[in-house]
């Protein structure tokens, strides 16, 4: 996704004192506006075809359908915002689903402050897949142990090969800047031509593909 000046914004939270204070501080950036908020997901559906937005940021525990129904009734459109999930679920009956049906991140809410919401929808326009901790080595742990990588990685340069193997391991981009002695600016960049080179657009989808035997 191209950078924006501005980047615009849908909240989909059923918790009303949530939403309100989520929508007072994303209001606050400069870089972030907030175009719309919905508490269902009947309603986010339809917005979403309304609003040209850039990222929506989904609640899963939705009154009337699950959130993930609200990325899977999207996709299906030409021009789709980016999902970032932002959830109190950390199980995997919540987790691999959303990921599969396209969310680009899945964040924590006890786990998140809300600086860091807003430093994660900026890593989602940039082109990253921003995780909590936790949850990021729990869906990298599954690749672990492949004895080969897939021949599509071998247009993948030492370093970027580098920095998805750290990747693959759980670490986020700023630990593996430190690990590997370069800078954070240096391993985005990185991570953004390893999803060019092998034509995937999320940490998961790389990491499937580097763990996969071919």
């Amino acid at each position: 996704m191209p950078r924006r000046s501005v980047i615009k914004v849908i909240l989909v939270e059923d918790d009303p004192s949530f939403l309100e204070e989520l929508t007072g501080r994303l209001g606050r950036s400069r870089r972030i506006d907030v175009v719309a908020a919905y508490s269902n997901a009947a309603d986010a559906i339809a917005g979403i075809n309304c609003h040209a937005a850039d990222v929506v940021l989904l609640d899963l525990g939705l009154p009337d359908q699950p959130g993930v129904e609200v990325i899977r009734q999207s996709v299906v459109r030409t021009e789709t915002p980016e999902f970032l999930v932002l959830t109190v679920f950390d199980d995997d009956q919540h987790l691999f689903p959303a990921l599969k049906a396209g969310a680009v991140g899945y964040i924590v809410k006890d786990r998140t402050a809300s600086t860091d919401v807003a430093g994660a929808i900026e890593e989602v326009v940039q082109g990253g897949a921003p995780m909590s901790m936790d949850i990021a080595r729990r869906v990298l742990s599954n690749f672990r142990g492949a004895p080969t990588h897939h021949p599509r990685c071998e247009v993948l340069s030492t370093r970027e090969g580098q920095v998805l193997e750290q990747l693959a391991q759980g670490y986020n981009a700023k630990k593996v800047a430190e690990m590997l002695g370069i800078s954070y600016a240096t391993v985005r960049c990185h991570q953004k031509n390893i999803y060019k080179k092998l034509h995937v657009n999320s940490l998961l989808e790389a990491v499937t593909l580097f763990r996969s035997p071919g």
